[in-house]
């Protein structure tokens, strides 16, 4: 596990503006946040140097440039030795389609968040993932077929209790 860095109501302020707009400014940040702009400055390059903020991205609409289908993707492997799980990954680390690829507990060992550009562009990906050499035993993707709730930032109140005043 991730060593857990100890972060301060101003510190949980930045992220939850950075998380809504990482293009604010810092002077705008700075007013958000009750600090100076050299205060929240240094703060800010404390979190990016500690790995707590560890990039930055732009989202978009893909609608709006490219016709695709999205798919959540279940992964079953033959067998669970440490090689096998290091060849599948290898594979999919490879594959630019595979947006998400997380290792779960239960009935599956990974789940997978793919995006393809049509569903023929997916039967490609599907035979890629079922040759033998992968060791994939099972690979049953499922259509989204619609969005109701997307990734709008972490709920930090609810995950984080801050330290009082600056951390060490």
């Amino acid at each position: 596990m991730a060593r857990q860095h100890r972060l301060d109501e101003i510190d949980l302020r930045i992220l939850k503006r950075l998380q809504l707009d990482a293009r604010v400014s810092n002077v705008k940040l700075a007013e958000a946040v009750h600090l100076s702009p050299s205060a929240c400055l240094e703060r800010t390059k404390a979190l990016e140097a500690s790995g707590v903020i560890s990039r930055y991205i732009a989202e978009f609409d893909l609608a709006k440039i490219s016709s695709s289908v999205m798919l959540l993707v279940e992964v079953t492997l033959e067998n669970h030795r440490e090689a096998d799980f290091e060849k599948f990954l290898v594979a999919i680390r490879g594959r630019e389609e595979v947006l998400e690829c997380f290792k779960i507990g239960g009935r599956i060992d990974y789940l997978l968040r793919v995006i393809c550009r049509d569903i023929a562009h997916y039967n490609e990906l599907s035979d890629f993932m079922s040759r033998g050499d992968l060791g994939v035993e099972k690979f049953h993707g499922h259509i989204v077929l619609a969005v109701d709730k997307t990734f709008e930032g972490y709920p930090l109140d609810l995950l984080i209790k801050p330290t009082r005043g600056r951390p060490a």
